[in-house]
């Protein structure tokens, strides 16, 4: 994408060019500047071999990367879709939501760091060291006799997932810039059963194997196998010494921002704990969540300028990134636009269970439209995406789709169950378009030493504001939990005690029928002194009301973040002239590989533009 502040002028492709600060160095500056080995330098794809991409190591890497995605939302959607049986059998434990919610925060954390780590020292022996996490503690939480035991399984799978996030842009420079739309359709097509049918798929381990919900995490187990095998068999990327000639592994401990790393992961910890706790745990006032929020914000400013004035070697996170205009407004469209959608995830099963349908079965299969529209809108958009050009106009329309269609959810109620499906799904359809361009534009945007970084500082963002059923949304779980809570409390007795009356109780039995509502069993409804049938199937209407109006707020509360969304799509711009043949990285030990060696380094196309 070109950013309107950037004034460099188009260069001619030639050899051995240094088009960007530090990228490319010429031959003459080679034995003083710290440069790429040929084998690490991106290439055009007429110039690598055919056989390549046919290659062992080739098509073992990407099923392996494969594998890893697959792994993120076997490790999430799975478990978190049974937590109520898991806490059941091995509980009951008032800390249960900590199995799905420890590993979140340390993935929020962990990100970052492995993103940026990954540009520097190389990617291979952290994602084989991350699914030799997550195989550990998918074995641990299958085997689990506690519910503390399978949050620890949790916190290493929290591990495990820092380097499963990394698939988007691990599979994406490895392959043409033009095809990277088709790759990352590719990645979701492969994940669809978990990420669309995930709750279907763990109330039937639940009900038809004898292990039950422990099939979750074996599951898991043998995904993680079998993408740590390839791994080690075939990924084989560029090295720290390729990617970094004149660095070491003790220059770069000794180089390493530690101090960054310290602030960043305290005050990113701290704030996403106190997000979770608020009006959960705790109440918002409480000193535990207001305590975790102001030092988790100071140590984040901390960080902030210890980055900006501190000269750092290898800063965590250096600040020309944040000087990009059209990265950070991606970052911004994308992680706000997903809060729009994340108040669908956690509203529509919950809309479905109040106002359509009691049996689970109909529930998980419904509950799925929203996730299995999002998959489907980066399939079928990802080969359109260079075809229809005009990105950041795509960008735009994805955004005003999905507020629309989000906004037009506050018109459903108890008979429209057809049009809120229909508008789950163009929602869903909406924010997997965002998706895709976003992830997309965010690896073409910033230099390809960088990749690791954008997208680590991307996935922290979005941790934070808004990540869809793959880590908990702790900031927009909390806003839109705190809605509904305190319009139900509103609606509730206003619409039962109304709709009570009306169909003829007595004003004195009310306090009792809106206990019978809070009990929720028949027999509560039944004790309620003046009830008859006709007057319970007036309060059910009432129950449904009062939902309806509750559910109402939210969805129009998401409005406001869909406005900053398209706000943000409006600053961005196209990324038509990077979807060129241009490929990144490839792999070692490869007819790609050996054939560079020796040869110059052409210039990146559209890379003085970043």
């Amino acid at each position: 994408m070109a950013d309107s502040d950037t004034t460099a002028p188009r260069q001619q492709e030639k050899p051995a060019v240094d088009a960007h600060e530090g990228l490319h160095t010429t031959v003459s500056d080679q034995t003083e500047q710290d440069v790429e080995a040929p084998e690490a330098r991106g290439l055009d794809l007429d110039e690598i071999p055919s056989e390549y991409w046919r290659s062992f190591r080739f098509l073992g890497s990407a099923t392996s990367i494969i594998l890893l995605a697959v792994c993120l939302y076997i490790g999430f959607s799975l478990p978190a879709s049974c937590l109520q049986v898991i806490n059941a059998d091995l509980g009951p434990s008032p800390i249960y939501i900590f199995i799905t919610t420890a590993g979140s925060l340390v993935t929020g954390v962990g990100v970052l760091l492995v993103g940026r780590l990954g540009d520097i020292i190389g990617r291979r022996w952290f994602l084989i060291g991350g699914q030799l996490l997550g195989l550990v503690s998918a074995v641990i939480s299958a085997k689990a006799t506690s519910i503390n035991m399978l949050i620890v399984g949790s916190v290493i799978q929290g591990f495990s997932g820092t380097v499963q996030l990394t698939f988007p842009y691990v599979i994406q420079e490895l392959v043409p810039n033009k095809h990277r739309g088709y790759a990352q359709a590719a990645m979701i097509t492969a994940v669809i059963p978990f990420a669309g049918f995930g709750p279907v798929i763990a109330r039937t381990l639940i009900e038809n194997t004898e292990a039950g919900w422990r099939w979750c995490y074996w599951l898991l187990a043998i995904f993680c196998g079998a993408s740590l095998i390839l791994l080690v068999l075939c990924y084989f990327p560029p090295t720290m010494h390729q990617l970094h000639s004149k660095l070491t592994w003790q220059k770069e401990l000794l180089e390493l921002d530690y101090g960054g790393i310290v602030l960043y992961g305290a005050g990113q910890l701290l704030l996403l704990l106190g997000l979770a706790w608020g009006g959960a745990a705790y109440s918002w006032t409480s000193a535990h969540v207001l305590a975790t929020l102001i030092i988790g914000i100071v140590l984040l400013i901390l960080f902030g300028l210890y980055e900006a004035y501190v000269p750092l070697k290898q800063p965590l996170l250096p600040i020309k990134i944040l000087k990009n205009r059209n990265y950070i407004a991606i970052v911004i469209a994308g992680s706000v636009g997903q809060m729009v959608f994340f108040a669908l995830s956690i509203l529509w099963p919950q809309q479905i269970a109040a106002l359509y349908s009691t049996d689970n079965v109909t529930i998980g299969w419904i509950s799925c439209t929203s996730g299995l529209a999002l998959a489907i809108g980066e399939i079928v958009m990802g080969p359109l995406l260079k075809p229809i050009g005009h990105s950041k106009y795509q960008l735009i329309v994805a955004a005003c789709g999905l507020t629309a269609f989000m906004g037009a959810m506050a018109a459903t109620n108890a008979s429209s169950r057809g049009m809120a499906i229909a508008f789950t799904v163009l929602a869903g359809w909406f924010v997997g378009w965002l998706e895709l361009i976003v992830l997309v534009a965010n690896g073409l945007v910033n230099l390809p030493q960088d990749l690791g970084l954008a997208n680590g500082f991307l996935g922290s963002v979005r941790n934070t504001a808004g990540t869809v059923s793959i880590t908990d949304d702790v900031t927009a779980v909390s806003i839109y939990v705190a809605i509904l809570e305190r319009r139900l409390a509103a609606n509730l007795p206003n619409d039962v005690s109304a709709a009570a009356i009306g169909a003829g109780l007595p004003k004195s039995s009310v306090p009792a029928v809106l206990g019978a509502v809070a009990n929720g069993t028949a027999a509560a409804m039944d004790a309620v002194p003046g009830i008859t049938p006709a007057i319970a199937a007036a309060v059910g209407d009432g129950v449904k009301l009062a939902y309806t109006h509750s559910f109402s707020t939210v969805y129009l509360a998401s409005i406001a973040f869909g406005g900053l969304a398209i706000i943000a799509t409006l600053f961005t711009s196209d990324i038509d002239h990077f979807l060129t043949n241009y490929v990144s990285r490839r792999i070692n030990g490869t007819v790609a590989t050996e054939a560079s060696v020796g040869q110059p380094q052409t210039q990146r196309k559209g890379e003085d533009d970043v």
